[in-house]
């Protein structure tokens, strides 16, 4: 099959592009290098099934050139800077929502059928319910999980339309090589700078669920594999939870720091869009015979040793 993958050099996507060589397919990467890097897939640029294409998705016209002749679509692109859009309002809805609109628009120029969507535990902001499955209220507290929620939205009347089928994977956080922004990157920062005393936001008490990135991308491709769904919408996350205290301690003493003062400025420091507790429900994904391998901690030392190999990253 031939896919095309949406910031196919980032984090998620690139990882994707590695499953989708090694299963012998075309892969067509579109990225315009905004967070993605061409460290991530440089190791398939001589192969001849795979194409990189520098562009941005507003280039509409490009776009729809580029999807000729293709199967499925992996949309991983988005802006994924959450605290971002407190402070810009736009950000969010230009580069998530219109940028999912113009993937879209070029799948039905195409006839394209199949489309595969990174979405977020975002969407459901403060999740009343814990874990949280996939019929719970959407009621996102960020820009980001607003729009994110948004695209699904879209992808599912496009699909409804055209007879398009839909995987949405709502992911936890993701964790791993590769890895380019989040409290594992901000906590090495920080001490890169000063091992001595570690200034910290919240009071180390909120919640949060994570997954090792090969689990979830493991995970995306069962669905896909799996089910017989038109409209397929997914958790991914773990059935572990750690408080940000146990991340940070972890992190600590995976990069091999002693004797570190954490200074936490309190609850009235978590930035606006934070939700204190994320833990997915991810009882669905079971039914496919699906569970995490890598536990959080494990996935947390993995990331720690990617960024001691790739200091540059930091």
């Amino acid at each position: 099959m031939k896919y095309l993958v949406t910031g196919g050099a980032g984090f998620i996507g690139s990882h994707i592009v590695d499953r989708l060589i090694k299963e012998k397919h075309l892969v067509t990467v579109y990225d315009n290098f905004s967070t993605g890097r061409e460290l991530f897939i440089k190791h398939h640029l001589k192969n001849p099934n795979f194409k990189l294409i520098r562009a941005d998705l507003n280039d509409l016209k490009l776009l729809t050139q580029s999807m000729k002749d293709v199967d499925f679509i992996f949309h991983i692109a988005a802006h994924a800077d959450v605290k971002r859009g407190f402070s810009d309002h736009s950000i969010d809805h230009r580069e998530n929502l219109e940028m999912t609109q113009n993937v879209l628009e070029a799948m039905y120029k195409n006839n394209i059928k199949k489309i595969a969507f990174s979405s977020t535990s975002s969407v459901y902001g403060d999740a009343k319910v814990h874990p949280t499955s996939e019929d719970h209220l959407l009621c996102p507290t960020s820009l980001y999980g607003a729009t994110k929620a948004a695209c699904e939205h879209y992808i599912n009347a496009y699909a409804s339309y055209y007879g398009m089928t839909s995987y949405i994977f709502r992911f936890a956080s993701l964790l791993g090589e590769r890895y380019t922004h989040g409290i594992i990157y901000d906590v090495l920062k920080k001490l890169k700078k000063n091992n001595k005393e570690l200034i910290l936001l919240s009071d180390g008490t909120p919640k949060k669920s994570s997954v090792y990135v090969l689990d979830g991308i493991d995970a995306m491709f069962t669905v896909i594999k799996k089910s017989k769904d038109q409209f397929n919408i997914y958790n991914i996350g773990h059935t572990q939870v750690l408080t940000i205290n146990q991340i940070v301690d972890t992190i600590i003493k995976s990069a091999g720091y002693k004797k570190v003062k954490k200074k936490w400025l309190g609850k009235s420091s978590n930035w606006k869009g934070d939700n204190e507790f994320v833990l997915l429900s991810i009882k669905k994904l079971n039914k496919l015979s699906w569970k995490p391998k890598v536990t959080i901690e494990l996935a947390i030392r993995k990331t720690v040793k990617y960024f001691k190999e790739n200091q540059h990253l930091l």
